[in-house]
């Protein structure tokens, strides 16, 4: 059977590559990752067809200390490229020969370039119907309907180098609050205008044969199961930080974070995205597994030693969350391992203390309380010797980060999501409610034998890099976000709820209303937007996860049966459906079976 092979390779060129600086030399320069030598054989004029015009060009590589495309410079010059703009390149093989096609994809671009000396602005013409004041730009940037502006402000002119003729305006650009991360950004301007970051380049290729468009028909079941089975978790993440992952063994508790971390990463480099998945360690996942013996927290947040000389013994909790922090942009998961085979209120006090402090400061800033104190507390020396333990491996520290470490300690970035996985057995511990009040619990015991057979699992996940902003910049407080939604649906269902939990142990307070609002909310902002299966999930995770006692603890302050009275309840409003579509209400029907038999049920049982 005929096949047709489709490679493209799109590249955004800097300004040195458009002649833009002293040597004038026009070119590609190929990151040494990318194999374009199926485009371009070195030292070959290679015939390129512009798409559009038909025009030909011819382009040679050049394979020294570098791989470059030569010969760009009439290209260029025809569609006046500027940094921002995209050459793509398409290379078409078929049984019946190949062709080369090069097409130029222009837009009203700046190009912001963070590091340590501030930003640098590329284009910066292109702001000035953007200007607010003395060398300074507003820009509202738009994202899933969210509107945020990026303030752009001259900063200061200095030498990239000492030996440089030449000095370059840096800024300081900052948005909803926040300074930039380190990175290229491309802000594409316009009547919606975005912020992106991108890489310098993208190569793909695509192989098919002719029968693929045969026999083709839509299957919109298995796309909404699919949706269904990863939006739980992105909904979940945007609500709070800090998911349990509960269910019986062999079901892909540790694997569904792993397979999230690689929809997410946008740090390593893939020749082809398809490689992604075969990343066993992403940059952005870590599995830390939980040892019984752990009954302080140094296992988790380190401790200062004086055994063999003064220093501080860091754990790989702490280096992945400052590795988190240098690329902030990016979201960061951390999988506890068996989570329970010790007490975890025992040796993750810090972080639960934490993760109950986040909020957004006056000036933007995310905030957590420090699961570390300040490393300048422990003095000058060993507060060097702790930042230069992150210099060894190899962590590109921002100087905003050092400073932070220095002053503030050791908090929580924005961006780290934790998940631990939870088995229940003999051999482990159960929670407190003061662990589930603050984590989001889900649910992994369905095994469906018929869909893994088809390659359609509870880790079937696309890549979401796309959605990397909506997973790292979260609202904390209900107050940022009751007008998105039907606020009073969601505080007429819990004070409901509340009322027939008074007087039992498991009443609800404001965290649970906080976190029901934001639920709601981020079920919207993923796209789902349905609130009455938002309000079941968050029954299933937060209300009945707490839920736990035998025949005489489960009664209402009247003396009723508390399972029977909030399964009438839960049935009568007009939210959770039937039993059969209903993931609360059958978990709450299986825990009164359960009761019934057993004289005790746990949710988590």
């Amino acid at each position: 059977m005929s096949s047709t092979k489709l490679i493209q390779y799109t590249h955004r060129p800097n300004a040195t590559e458009l002649g833009m600086g002293n040597t004038h030399e026009t070119y590609m320069l190929i990151n040494s990752d990318k194999d374009l030598s199926a485009i371009f054989p070195p030292s070959i004029d290679v015939k390129v067809r512009e798409s559009d015009s038909g025009k030909n060009y011819f382009l040679k590589s050049a394979n020294g200390k570098e791989f470059r495309v030569n010969q760009m410079g009439e290209l260029y010059r025809d569609y006046n490229v500027r940094p921002g703009d995209e050459i793509v390149i398409t290379k078409i093989e078929t049984s019946f020969g190949s062709d080369v096609c090069v097409s130029v994809r222009q837009y009203d671009r700046v190009v912001l370039i963070v590091n340590a000396n501030g930003v640098e602005v590329v284009n910066v013409e292109r702001l000035e119907g953007y200007l607010s004041g003395i060398r300074t730009y507003k820009v509202d940037i738009y994202d899933r309907g969210n509107c945020n502006t990026l303030v752009i402000t001259f900063k200061e002119a200095q030498k990239k180098r000492k030996d440089s003729p030449n000095t370059t305006d840096y800024y300081e650009a900052i948005i909803n609050g926040q300074k930039l991360a380190n990175g290229t950004y491309y802000l594409t301007l316009g009547e919606s205008s975005t912020l992106s970051m991108l890489q310098k380049s993208e190569y793909n290729t695509v192989v098919f044969n002719e029968g693929i468009f045969k026999g083709l028909t839509p299957n919109v079941k298995k796309t909404d199961e699919v949706d269904s089975v990863y939006n739980i978790y992105l909904t979940a993440i945007r609500t709070k930080p800090f998911i349990l992952l509960a269910g019986i063994s062999g079901t892909g508790k540790s694997r569904i974070v792993r397979k999230l971390a690689q929809a997410t990463d946008d740090i390593d480099t893939f020749i082809n995205d398809d490689d992604r998945w075969k990343l066993q360690r992403p940059a952005n996942f870590e599995l830390i597994q939980v040892k019984p013996n752990w009954h302080n927290s140094m296992d988790v947040v380190g401790f200062k030693s004086n055994i063999n000389g003064e220093h501080y013994e860091f754990t790989p909790f702490v280096d992945f969350i400052v590795k988190a922090w240098c690329h902030q942009n990016t979201p960061f998961f951390l999988c506890l391992d068996e989570m329970n085979l010790a007490p975890v209120e025992e040796y993750f006090a810090e972080f639960l203390s934490a993760i109950e402090s986040r909020a957004i400061g006056e000036d933007g800033e995310f905030e957590t309380d420090p699961i570390i104190k300040p490393f300048d507390s422990f003095g000058t020396e060993l507060s060097g010797a702790m930042m230069h333990h992150f210099v060894e491996m190899d962590y590109d520290i921002p100087k905003d980060v050092e400073n932070r470490l220095r002053k503030k300690g050791l908090t929580l970035p924005k961006n780290l999501i934790v998940m631990g996985t939870v088995n229940m057995d003999e051999t482990t511990f159960s929670f407190s409610r003061k662990v589930l009040d603050r984590a989001m619990s889900i649910e992994m015991n369905e095994v469906d034998y018929d869909g893994f057979i088809e390659g359609r699992t509870e880790y079937s996940i696309p890549r979401l890099v796309e959605s990397n902003d909506l997973l790292v910049n979260r609202p904390v407080s209900a107050q940022d976000v009751k007008v998105e939604i039907e606020a009073q649906t969601v505080m007429d269902f819990l004070k409901a709820v509340n009322e027939l939990l008074d007087g039992t142990p498991f009443k609800l307070g404001y965290r649970a209303a906080n976190e029901a609002v934001l639920y709601v909310a981020a079920d919207k902002a993923i796209g789902a937007d349905n609130v009455k299966a938002a309000l079941d999930d968050f029954t299933l995770m937060k209300i009945l996860s707490r839920i736990e006692g035998d025949d005489s603890k489960l009664v209402t302050k009247d003396g009723d049966k508390l399972l029977d009275k909030l399964y009438d309840l839960l049935n009568s409003v007009d939210v959770f459906g039937t039993l059969e579509n209903s993931k609360s209400l059958a978990k709450l029907d299986n825990m009164r079976n359960t009761l019934k038999r057993d004289h005790f049920v746990s949710f988590w049982g």
